[in-house]
C-alpha cells in the first residue's frame, strides 16, 4: 500500500548541491487523494532537488503515460505524458502570501518536504483539455455508429453571425 510518507524528502540532510529522487507512480498512488480524474497510470517522477543556502529548487520531469476514457467513443486508450515542472521552496518565518504556483514558503523549522501533492497535481496538469484517440479509426465502431444514428455528428453551420461579421469590418479599418 503507498502512503503519503512515501513521498517525502528530508532536506535538512542533504548537502548543498544537486540531488536526484526517482519515484514511480502507479495506480495506488491515486487512491490517496479524493475525487482523481487518474485511475490508471505508470509514470516515472525524476526530481532534480538543488539545495542553496536560502532556498530549494525543484525540477520534475514526468515520462509515462495514463490509461483515459474517450471523449468520443468512452473507450479506454493509453495517453502518453512528458512534462516539466518547476517548484521553488523558499524559507522564512513570516507569514506571506504569495500569489504563484511556483513558489512554495515555508517554515525555517521545517525539515521535510511531502512531494505528494505536488506530483498528483502535475499529473493532472498533463492531462489533455481534449482526450480522445489518436485517430477516429481507433475509436469504438459500434460507438460511433450509435453516434450517427442519433444525429449526434451533425456539423455546425458554418455561417458567421451577421454582428460578428460587422465587428471584423472594425478591426479592418
Amino acid at each position: 500500500m503507498v502512503k503519503s510518507k512515501d513521498f517525502e524528502i528530508q532536506f535538512s540532510a542533504l548537502k548543498l548541491g544537486s540531488h536526484q529522487f526517482n519515484f514511480d507512480i502507479e495506480d495506488s498512488f491515486f487512491t490517496l487523494f479524493d475525487y482523481s480524474e487518474i485511475e490508471k497510470a505508470n509514470i516515472s517522477t525524476s526530481i532534480t532537488l538543488v539545495k542553496k543556502a536560502t532556498l530549494l529548487q525543484l525540477d520534475f520531469a514526468m515520462t509515462g503515460h495514463l490509461t483515459l476514457a474517450c471523449d468520443r467513443c468512452t473507450e479506454d486508450y493509453q495517453q502518453e505524458i512528458n512534462q516539466h515542472f518547476e517548484l521553488i521552496v523558499k524559507f522564512s518565518d513570516i507569514v506571506e502570501s504569495v500569489e504563484s504556483d511556483e513558489i512554495l514558503i515555508l517554515s525555517s523549522n521545517e525539515h521535510t518536504l511531502s512531494l505528494a501533492r505536488y506530483i498528483y497535481e502535475f499529473a493532472h496538469l498533463s492531462l489533455p483539455s481534449k482526450r480522445t484517440h489518436q485517430s477516429l479509426d481507433e475509436c469504438n465502431p459500434q460507438m460511433l455508429e450509435h453516434i450517427e444514428q442519433m444525429g449526434l455528428t451533425e456539423d455546425i453551420d458554418e455561417t458567421i453571425d451577421p454582428r460578428w461579421e460587422n465587428l471584423k469590418q472594425l478591426k479592418t479599418k
